[in-house]
């Protein structure tokens, strides 16, 4: 098949939609089918580690630049950037999207090589990438169907700041995923609660798992002392990290913990805690013995990061949190590849104990390689 996927962030950008993705794309190439990708530029806010030429792309088109967004944010000094960032919070308690919604608006079927694909996936997020491909379908653009690959869904964003009601929302998301033919949820909890909120849209909603781009088999460490890595986001609103620290901190065993993440808490370091800023976690994830992931506190999301972390041959400690614990307990264990404990200190230290007594060795788990993932969403395709 011809395939077109739209995704309004640059592809080189290490985050855990743009893994997503780019594992689909990666298994959809691999099972021979042409892709072309439409993106956008980088700006100077954007960090690059990803390589796109890795994955056998071809065809890699991008949008124009948002110059009045680069102007903004390339601003210098305390108060310029103070002012930012108070236009910034008002830009989100007014808009649904973020700016790539005025790319997506503005969008242009002059882009496109083809103005007609087998199948067209717009990803997200950002949630402006569904709103491009239906401006480029007003424009002319052909395709025999239309998949939107969802992440956080709209009324349901944890992260949401918008002032307007939640009936408002909702209104305008259902008139999104009307327009598709098929809507494909990552997570099992999410499709549950969108197929309640919009019942008359249930046949064209499905799930699937996410895939990672590439096993990763690192081999034995030379480690001193056990070494924990947590890589990732953890807002206080979003995730609650104090009980790995506390675990950490109180654990009588020899180990380090390195913390790689954007945050808005302030953790101490101390001679077995290190704490880092958002970065390339290549050498970190490499040199670790363990690899933790943090479940949300609310919402029906699981984080990307589980599935990632599944393609190396490492153990993955799942700490369970939020509003589907035990489903999610019950979900993840199915794939016999995580281990699982609740987001307490007590539970934490025991699983840490265990997970260094045994010492037991892993694979990447195949569930999440992408033509598998790949595969299952062709087939998704199909089913009506």
């Amino acid at each position: 098949m011809r395939i077109l996927i739209v995704k309004l962030s640059p592809i080189e950008i290490n985050d855990s939609a743009n893994i997503r993705t780019l594992g689909l794309v990666k298994g959809l190439i691999g099972l021979n089918h042409s892709v072309d990708y439409l993106t956008i530029p980088t700006s100077i806010k954007h960090v690059k580690t990803i390589d796109p030429m890795g994955l056998g792309l071809e065809n890699i088109i991008r949008t124009h630049n948002n110059t009045a967004y680069n102007t903004v944010i390339s601003s210098e000094g305390k108060i310029k950037k103070k002012i930012v960032g108070i236009l910034r919070n008002v830009y989100h308690a007014f808009s649904l999207y973020d700016y790539t919604h005025s790319i997506a608006k503005k969008i242009d079927l002059s882009l496109l090589n083809n103005a007609e694909y087998d199948l067209v996936i717009s990803s997200s997020d950002p949630k402006s990438s569904h709103l491009a491909v239906q401006n480029l379908i007003k424009q002319g653009l052909k395709c025999k169907k239309w998949i939107q690959y969802w992440g956080d869904p709209l009324a349901l964003d944890i992260t949401n700041k918008s002032v307007y009601p939640q009936w408002f929302i909702l209104n305008k998301e259902k008139k999104l995923l009307s327009v598709a033919d098929k809507v494909v949820y990552v997570s099992p909890f999410t499709l549950t609660e969108q197929r309640k909120l919009f019942a008359d849209l249930n046949e064209k909603m499905c799930f699937l798992p996410i895939p990672y781009i590439e096993e990763k088999i690192y081999g034995e460490t030379d480690n001193n002392k056990f070494t924990i890595g947590y890589f990732g986001a953890y807002h206080s609103n979003v995730r609650d990290i104090l009980p790995l620290y506390s675990a950490c901190l109180k654990i009588k065993r020899d180990i380090n913990l390195n913390i790689v993440g954007d945050s808005d808490v302030n953790l101490e370091q101390s001679e077995s805690i290190r704490v880092y800023p958002r970065g390339d976690i290549s050498d970190f994830e490499r040199n670790a013995d363990l690899l933790v992931c943090l479940l949300n506190k609310r919402g029906t999301q699981i984080p990307g990061k589980i599935y990632h972390a599944a393609a190396t041959d490492k153990p993955v400690l799942v700490i369970l949190d939020g509003d589907n614990l035990e489903q999610t307990r019950d979900y993840l264990s199915n794939f016999n590849r995580f281990i699982l404990c609740e987001n307490n200190k007590e539970s934490i230290s025991n699983a840490l104990i265990e997970i260094i007594d045994k010492g037991e060795k892993y694979r990447p788990a195949q569930q999440f390689n992408p033509e598998t993932i790949a595969r299952n969403f062709i087939q998704n395709l199909n089913k009506e």
